[in-house]
């Protein structure tokens, strides 16, 4: 443990400025996710694992597993519930019946999508005005944010 932690909270550089804001991003983002969670009568972890199907599916319970850094029993009792409500559906593999995916159902999708349609509106404003080049950079600096950040969920604790 460093013998001490660095004021990450004041600064006056360009870089510490964008770190700052991705800071207050993804805390926004986890309220958010809270919220909308909440909204839709889902637990936050359900939430996230229907939008990791979502975007990545059809996906095994081991693939979620390391998505979400959980254990496959954690998993699957997520993925269990999921199903329950509709979410999302379990698919044997016709190659391997032993591999089962998990596949995101679309009924629930109108409702989630109107829910952060608002959201949606205000980020599409605050493009106006900035032309392809600059669009570059904001979408290669947050894929670069998200690799970070999913390199940072890897790590073992």
């Amino acid at each position: 443990m460093p013998d001490s932690v660095p004021d990450i909270n004041n600064g006056d550089s360009a870089t510490w400025r964008v770190l700052d804001r991705y800071r207050e991003l993804e805390l926004q983002l986890a309220i958010l996710g809270h919220h909308l969670s909440a909204q839709v009568g889902l637990r936050p972890v359900d939430l996230q694992c229907f939008n990791l199907v979502h975007r990545h599916g059809p996906v095994t319970i081991g693939d979620l597993s390391r998505m979400l850094a959980l254990r496959p029993a954690t998993t699957t009792g997520i993925v269990d519930r999921l199903a329950e409500q509709g979410w999302v559906t379990r698919e044997r593999s016709d190659a391997d019946r032993r591999t089962v995916y998990v596949r995101a159902l679309p009924d629930h999708l109108p409702r989630l999508f109107g829910l952060l349609s608002p959201l949606g509106e205000d980020l599409s404003t605050a493009f106006t005005g900035l032309d392809e080049d600059a669009l570059r950079i904001i979408a290669d600096f947050l894929d670069h944010a998200a690799t970070a950040t999913r390199r940072a969920n890897e790590r073992p604790a």
